[in-house]
């Protein structure tokens, strides 16, 4: 492919057209598939596939570099003045490569792997990244900073949330630990299980969730199990705050045997600070703490 481009090349020039010569490769990255990728030094023009990447980018100072966005709910406001190459399962690899990217981010979670896999074969460097908990977004935050050039800044980032999250869980390490049910959506009634990044967020707020032990991700749950445990906080993370607040406080008030109802403890949190591996997930144990 190297030899072809430069034949291409080669060609342009003796026609009259200048060509930057092409960037070398700095180094040899593994990502969270184990796939071996070939980063050029300081991306010029990368590609979020995810609105947590766009955000980490952001917050590196690389938001310059952005050269594509998903369509997805993206912060800040200026990110969305950027070019729009797909949502999460749609992605348009016509479009990303029309902005000739030197660097795509994305993630094993979110994205389809035949995306990774054609734009791989198109000769597009493409990072792959999977955070499952606190800990690991915080080092796919310090990763992005590596292979984008900002090693200093993701580090000296990633230590400040690290003193965010120490100083947080000490504010609730003394007090009494409640019982939460968190949900997710309302028909069927959804929450979280035992090995979810809102389970772990939950624990470090100072909470016991009452779906702790399930092994599913998001199990299905019955409003009689929910009374059972007798939660003395519901967590429900919206997008869409006073529509939900209405609507899912309205249905748990026809069970005011459950002392979270009965207490008005009903805490609504911005999807966006809980779902999204970025530096805002520190924001939302933050959210989680003051509920």
């Amino acid at each position: 492919m190297r030899a072809n481009a430069r034949k291409i090349s080669f060609i342009l020039l003796l026609a009259g057209i200048y060509l930057p010569p092409a960037p070398v490769c700095a180094a040899v990255f593994h990502d969270a598939l184990g796939r071996k990728v070939d980063i050029v030094s300081f991306p010029k023009r990368i590609v979020s596939l995810a609105p947590g990447i766009t955000e980490t980018l952001y917050a590196l100072g690389r938001d310059g570099a952005i050269a594509g966005v998903t369509t997805f709910r993206t912060v800040p406001e200026a990110a969305r003045l950027k070019p729009r190459i797909g949502g999460f399962t749609n992605i348009s690899v016509e479009k990303i490569l029309s902005l000739n990217p030197d660097l795509v981010i994305g993630t094993a979670d979110g994205n389809r792997q035949e995306t990774v896999a054609k734009l791989e074969s198109l000769g597009i460097p493409v990072y792959v990244t999977n955070p499952k908990t606190l800990e690991g977004i915080l080092a796919v935050v310090l990763q992005v900073g590596v292979i984008t050039g900002k090693e200093k800044v993701a580090r000296r980032l990633t230590a400040d949330l690290q003193n965010r999250v120490k100083h947080l869980t000490a504010l609730v390490a003394a007090q009494k630990k409640l019982r939460v049910f968190f949900q997710v959506g309302g028909e069927p009634l959804i929450t979280v299980g035992r090995d979810t990044l809102h389970n772990q967020l939950i624990n470090l707020a100072g909470g016991v969730n009452i779906a702790g032990r399930e092994k599913t991700l998001y199990p299905r749950y019955s409003v009689e199990q929910v009374v059972a445990q007798q939660p003395e906080v519901i967590l429900f993370s919206s997008m869409k705050y006073a529509e939900d607040v209405t609507r899912v406080w309205g249905q748990w008030r026809n069970w005011p045997n459950i002392p979270a109802v009965r207490d008005n403890r009903l805490i609504i949190i911005d999807t966006d600070l809980i779902d999204r591996a970025s530096p805002r997930i520190v924001d939302g144990l933050e959210a989680m703490v003051k509920a």
